[in-house]
């Protein structure tokens, strides 16, 4: 029996629906950030890109399960427009594409119910989960830097196939039989099934199709970084590239890419960086992206790695510049507007025998992960490195141990205990026009010293 308000029954959602949604949204936007750091460890371990879509149905089970209780195309649309919000709220590296993706997880989820009367069998499940899924991997491909050789399709195929099958077996069977187990306990109660007519359906379907069409355009239009990027900081001769007074020569390297060999053309980044004469200290480079992402790149790793390379995208007024090759996929950064050159001043960090260590965030590139921070100046995109795994070579085996952070003015204390295994809480660095500096803060945008000066371990 429906128990529902008759009032609630001019709106397609009922406020029940909105809430289970709200609920199941937020629940996937956040676990999202944890199957990210999972999906990365393995792709550390197995040593190649792409390793992460093992994981890829643990992103969009939330939109399948919605799906399955709610039985209401558009459903999941809904979803994944609320899961997407909540994922780039609270910091997602891929910043507003994470917005498309979902989006289009939540579509195909859609249609792969719509597509079936019975709602609940088993195969609408499997196929909203295979389709919803294997779906990112397209997705990021539109926005992604063009090989020169067309043997990557083979990966991008196959990632989609891996992607689908963790989609069958993570969001197809697990869902099934959770709404199944739920409604035998009685702890969930099926929607009832919706009176629109197929018509309506498809009505619906094809409003997301278009919008997500219109989305798709819009960003890689406004996306789409800057003809010239400027490169500029610790350097004698500041310009802009390309220019009509230097011409590096165009290369080609073979590189992995999504577990293949790929062949990339473009010019060799430290070329670049070294015509504009950094300073002698200068040891670090700072890549911005059009959507505010960056990352750092070390000197040392651009002179030793022939593989960076600065790929030209498009023509004229339509050109847009992307960097591959670095060891961390993180560096492969899209639509570069600015390079600054900066040198490292590091942190000082004092271990309980006295001895004055300092932190070089060069030393630690594949460990950062970026979010928005709130600084005094205004909010910013950072990296940063989870505070445990910086001090944890000093603390050893030691667990009583107490750590100072510490700005000028103030002194910030923690139990090695409470930060252990803790990635939110990150130390971030910031480049400045004077140089390096750093902030403690979190994954989630809280600021809580700023400018950090020294680490303590007692």
């Amino acid at each position: 029996m429906n128990t529902e308000p008759s009032s609630t029954k001019a709106f397609y959602f009922s406020t029940r629906d909105l809430l289970i949604m709200a609920v199941l949204a937020a629940l996937g936007g956040v676990t999202s950030t944890y199957v990210n750091t999972i999906g990365d460890a393995t792709q550390a371990a197995l040593g190649f890109p792409g390793a992460t879509q093992w994981a890829a149905g643990l992103h969009t089970i939330w939109i399948v399960l919605a799906m399955g209780i709610l039985r209401k195309t558009g459903s999941g649309t809904v979803m994944g427009i609320l899961k997407g919000a909540v994922e780039l709220m609270s910091g997602n590296s891929h910043g507003v594409i994470i917005l498309l993706i979902n989006l289009v997880a939540g579509l195909l989820a859609d249609f792969g119910f719509f597509i079936f009367r019975d709602k609940r069998s088993i195969a609408p499940y499997l196929v909203a989960g295979a389709l919803s899924a294997g779906s990112n991997v397209i997705i990021f491909q539109l926005f992604a830097t063009l090989p020169a050789n067309i043997l990557a399709m083979t990966a991008i195929l196959i990632l989609t196939l891996v992607a689908a099958i963790s989609g069958l077996i993570f969001s197809g069977f697990a869902p099934y039989y959770l709404v199944n187990a739920l409604v035998k306990a009685n702890v969930v109660k099926l929607s009832e099934k919706p009176t629109q007519s197929r018509k309506v359906g498809w009505a619906i379907l094809s409003a997301v199709l278009v919008l997500a069409v219109l989305l798709t355009l819009f960003l890689r239009t406004s996306l789409r970084g800057t003809p010239t990027i400027t490169i500029s900081g610790d350097v004698a001769n500041s310009f802009e590239f390309p220019s009509p007074n230097y011409s590096p020569d165009l290369v080609t390297r073979e590189m992995d890419y999504r577990g293949l060999p790929t062949k990339y053309t473009g010019y060799p980044l430290w070329d670049i960086v070294n015509h504009a004469q950094p300073v002698p200290a200068a040891d670090t480079l700072l890549i911005e992206a059009a959507d505010g992402y960056s990352f750092l790149i070390s000197f040392e790793e651009l002179k030793t790695n022939p593989n960076i390379l600065l790929v030209q995208q498009g023509q004229g007024k339509n050109a847009a510049f992307d960097i591959v090759g670095p060891g961390s996929s993180k560096a492969w950064v899209r639509n570069i507007v600015e390079l600054t050159v900066s040198i490292s001043q590091g942190l000082t960090i004092q271990t309980m025998d006295g001895e004055f260590l300092n932190f070089d965030p060069d030393d630690w590139l594949l460990e950062m992960d970026s979010t928005q921070v709130m600084l005094p100046s205004g909010s910013q995109k950072l990296q940063g490195v989870p505070l445990w795994k910086i001090v944890e070579p000093i603390i050893g085996d030691r667990e009583e141990t107490l750590i100072h952070l510490e700005t000028d003015v103030e002194t910030r204390l923690y139990q090695w205990n409470e930060i252990k295994n803790d990635d939110q809480l990150r130390v971030f660095t910031i480049i400045e026009e004077s140089g390096l500096s750093f902030a403690l803060g979190t994954m989630a945008g809280e600021l809580y010293l700023y400018p950090l000066v020294a680490i303590e371990v007692k």
